[in-house]
């Protein structure tokens, strides 16, 4: 097997991806009803289609996933969590911006807004 050219990265499966990682980027989130919003460091990792969002937020690890489809990511909480639900949309990248929607359910309670991330290597 090749070695991948700059750029690409081979992941588990054994095949090359695309893979761009920007590990210092900046995530400001805004939740509906509430003035400012909380902005807090990110990592952000494309590979092919999909996108990685990965957080720390009140001392726990959060991570969304999603795919692209017509110029719009739809991602999703991952992994996974009994009792809990998160959704979230980012427009593809327009220079160093994405921004979207966010909703994230738990129980009775539910928490809407929007969000937008600075991409920085």
């Amino acid at each position: 097997m090749s070695v991948p050219p700059a750029g690409y990265d081979q992941d588990s499966y054994g095949f090359e991806a695309a893979n761009m990682r920007y590990p210092n980027s900046l995530m400001t989130t805004y939740f509906n009803g509430c003035a400012g919003g909380q902005s807090e460091p990110c990592v952000v990792i494309f590979r092919d289609e999909e996108v990685v969002i990965e957080y720390t937020r009140k001392g726990q690890p959060s991570t969304y996933r999603g795919h692209l489809k017509d110029g719009i990511y739809s991602l999703r909480y991952w992994p996974e969590a009994d009792g809990f639900v998160g959704e979230a949309t980012l427009c593809a990248p327009e220079g160093n911006l994405m921004d979207g929607d966010w909703c994230e359910q738990e129980g009775g309670s539910k928490d809407v807004g929007t969000w937008e991330i600075e991409l920085r290597r």
